[in-house]
């Protein structure tokens, strides 16, 4: 009996035996769970740890189902976590990040514009982007052109003569300032079909209008659409040239602005001259030669926007802002493009992960339900007009101060040699031929005239009280 009895004392102990703090086969009774194996259960232990997952293709089974893995979920946090702390970090600081990681982006982009080669798709962007330079040039030129003709139709004084040569040039230092810094927030490629479009629309409508004070409105529209193109196209076109093809193929560019002069002038003088090829509508309206020379002028700027709605947007651009996808899918382009051209379209672009900085978020957007729409379009406006603003005052800042002062100048210098011979050459051309003309001037006072034949121009000559008989 003693025996049995401590076999059986010696089964309970065996099954309830204490380790530690806990006992096999219950669990622990400290309120936290742990993760130990339990018997009876090694099986399915295994089985819960490997399920959904293949030794091919480790594939997470609860995406069929919808359930998020638990990487994704940490991840997710981990972004939320970093967002949080942003908002309770100094703006300084994270203009300080921004501009190391710009940084970076400029040294890596470097690599992969070279990785893409120069080709093609260069070559195509450079003919599309010399077009609205052309564009530019052509409409600098108009003015000059038509000056002469048009100060007959309008009935022109010296003031409103200089006035009109003025206007254009104020319209380019507005649209300089605004597009230029609109390009940096709503895209370069946007932004240059937006002030192309102006200046080929009020170019287009200045050859229609009858009077002075349209005309001039339309050239200030005109010369405020050209003054964004101008700096538009040589950053647009930058941002796709690797470092060793920028300089040349950005002053083969500029082969165009000359272009666009020799346009004009074999326009003005094929068109200009021919007065039958204008029509009139009764005696108020008169569509004369100069108004065709000035509608012909415009087709270059039409022509680079119908190309330019082919071209993509800079993948630098959206790299600043934020949009890694969709600028990889252009260099993804670019590069398919060089290589095909080339021979090579088994190479493959090799790029998978680009750099994009730290995004400051400054937008301040009105919800659809807590707004009208003239709110949210004030409230857009009111933001992109600061955001444009701080661009320019960034360059104004102690790091860029010196140097946005020496360009100015050396532009401001280069500007008035240019524009400023180009306005002051036909005046003083005219002033020398008025001279002259006045220096061959003939005058007779009581000439008495008869049967005589003239057979010489009789120009510039005063004929006062005179007598003239059977001549």
């Amino acid at each position: 009996m003693d025996d049995g009895y401590r076999n059986q004392v010696n089964q309970v102990s065996d099954d309830y035996r204490y380790q530690g703090t806990n006992y096999e086969g219950y669990p622990p009774q400290d309120g936290y769970y742990h993760g130990g194996e339990q018997p009876g259960q090694e099986e399915d232990a295994q089985s819960d740890a490997t399920e959904g997952h293949d030794e091919d293709d480790e594939v997470y089974e609860g995406e069929y189902q919808g359930i998020p893995h638990p990487d994704d979920v940490k991840a997710k946090q981990k972004k939320k976590a970093a967002g949080m702390a942003d908002e309770f970090r100094d703006h300084a600081d994270l203009v300080a990040e921004r501009m190391e990681d710009e940084e970076q982006l400029a040294h890596q982009y470097e690599t992969i514009i070279e990785e893409c080669s120069h080709g093609r798709f260069q070559w195509t962007l450079f003919i599309v982007l010399g077009l609205a330079l052309m564009a530019d040039g052509v409409e600098v030129f108009v003015v000059g052109f038509v000056l002469p003709s048009a100060e007959k139709d309008m009935c022109l004084s010296s003031s409103n003569k200089g006035m009109l040569g003025l206007i254009v040039y104020l319209g380019m230092m507005l649209g300089a300032v605004l597009w230029g810094g609109l390009a940096d927030k709503l895209g370069r490629k946007q932004c240059l079909i937006l002030s192309l479009s102006i200046n080929a629309t009020f170019a287009f409508l200045s050859s229609f209008v009858q009077g002075y004070g349209f005309f001039l409105f339309c050239r200030l529209i005109s010369g405020f659409g050209i003054g964004g193109t101008l700096p538009i196209v040589f950053a647009y076109f930058s941002e796709f040239l690797s470092r060793e093809k920028r300089g040349e193929h950005l002053s083969w560019l500029c082969m165009f602005w000359m272009i666009g002069g020799l346009y004009a002038s074999v326009m003005a003088w094929s068109i200009i001259p021919h007065y039958g090829w204008g029509f009139s509508m009764g005696t108020n309206y008169h569509f004369h030669s100069w108004r065709v020379f000035v509608v012909v002028c415009s087709l270059p700027c039409i022509a680079s926007l119908v190309a330019l709605k082919f071209m993509p947007e800079s993948p630098r651009f959206l790299l600043e802002i934020g949009k890694h996808d969709e600028a990889w899918m252009i260099l993804k382009q670019i590069h398919d493009t060089n290589m095909r051209a080339k021979g090579e379209p088994e190479r493959v672009f090799t790029v998978a992960n680009i750099k994009t900085p730290k995004q400051i978020d400054e937008f301040i957007e009105i919800q659809s339900s807590t707004g009208t729409w003239y709110q949210r379009s004030f409230v857009r406006a009111t933001t992109t007009a600061k955001q444009v603003l701080d661009n320019v005052l960034y360059c104004l800042t102690a790091q860029y101060r010196m140097n946005t002062l020496f360009l100015a100048i050396v532009w401001f210098t280069m500007a008035l040699s240019y524009y400023g011979l180009i306005v002051w050459f036909p005046d003083m051309i005219r002033y020398y031929q008025e001279e002259a003309y006045k220096s061959r001037e003939k005058i007779f006072h009581h000439e008495e005239v008869k049967h005589f034949t003239f057979n010489f121009t009789l120009e510039n000559q005063l004929h006062r009280d005179g007598t003239y008989f059977n001549d």
